[in-house]
């Protein structure tokens, strides 16, 4: 119990629940969404636009891919592709164990409740630290593995700065694995600030945060915050500070949070890793 889940990894690298939990599954979500079955659900964000998706949940009871031997064997004769990629994944070593894979996680329920703390914390100077705290709870439950070891309030600058949050970068594959290998973006750490505002965030806090950058640390930073009322102006503010070279901060609000965590419980294993590349693509590419 008292081992960071980071550096768990399999004692035994081939079990057909792992194959089937994180590789036949996988496969037949995109397979449902490709074909467009009635198990495809929609999803509408705030903003007017929307999202499909498959959970896992429903391929189990309604697509007749509960876990079974014989239809293991059926699917693997079926896509031989599909258990060739789980052979190469675990060929390459160890990784840490998914949140699924932990006895008594039940990754809906979190969900639910981190929602719902979210949802409970006012703005305001006065309720900060609860914020805080529960932006971390999030972040570290919808980023790992791909972000472990978070500390909080981490002392730089022989103490005269603090950042909120780093977390380590040990993503294989996504967004942050994109960022380092071909952005060229440097990112060992990802930095985090939170901010609980009622009103927007202006150029004092990109500055903060980007003046917790260096070479050692990154060139990369999370500003998590309640609510953005102009969106595209806070962008062009991020595009200012990455077109003068001062580094690349996105941002992350609560209804960003929200998704992220419905995502999550319905069975999506890198829920930020569509957001972060849009919102990515919105700063560089502007």
């Amino acid at each position: 119990m008292l081992v960071p889940k980071a550096i768990v990894s399999y004692s035994k690298a081939y079990t057909p629940q792992r194959y089937h939990q994180h590789f036949v599954l996988n496969f037949l979500q995109n397979d449902h969404l490709r074909l467009r079955t009635a198990l495809v659900r929609t999803r509408h964000r705030k903003d007017g636009s929307s999202y499909d998706f498959v959970t896992k949940k429903d391929l189990k009871a309604k697509g007749g891919a509960a876990f079974d031997k014989d239809f293991l064997a059926s699917f693997t004769k079926a896509h031989p592709q599909v258990f060739s990629a789980f052979k190469q994944a675990r060929n390459g070593g160890g990784q840490s164990i998914p949140i699924e894979d932990f006895d008594g996680i039940d990754v809906a329920v979190i969900s639910e409740y981190l929602e719902n703390r979210l949802k409970a914390t006012p703005y305001g100077r006065d309720t900060a630290t609860d914020y805080h705290r529960t932006a971390v709870g999030i972040l570290d439950f919808l980023f790992y593995p791909e972000l472990i070891n978070p500390l909080v309030e981490r002392e730089i600058h022989e103490g005269r700065k603090r950042i909120d949050i780093t977390f380590d970068n040990a993503a294989t594959q996504g967004f942050f694995l994109r960022l380092s290998e071909i952005a060229k973006i440097t990112c060992p750490f990802i930095v985090c600030e939170c901010k609980n505002y009622s009103r927007d965030l202006a150029n004092p806090e990109l500055d903060q945060i980007a003046g917790r950058f260096g070479p050692n640390r990154g060139q990369f930073g999370l500003v998590v915050c309640r609510n953005i009322d102009d969106h595209e102006q806070f962008l062009a503010r991020c595009r200012d500070t990455f077109t003068d070279a001062r580094g690349l901060i996105l941002p992350l609000t609560d209804s960003d949070l929200i998704e992220g965590l419905r995502k999550r419980a319905a069975g999506e294993p890198s829920p930020f890793d569509s957001r972060l590349s849009d919102l990515y693509r919105a700063v560089a590419l502007a």
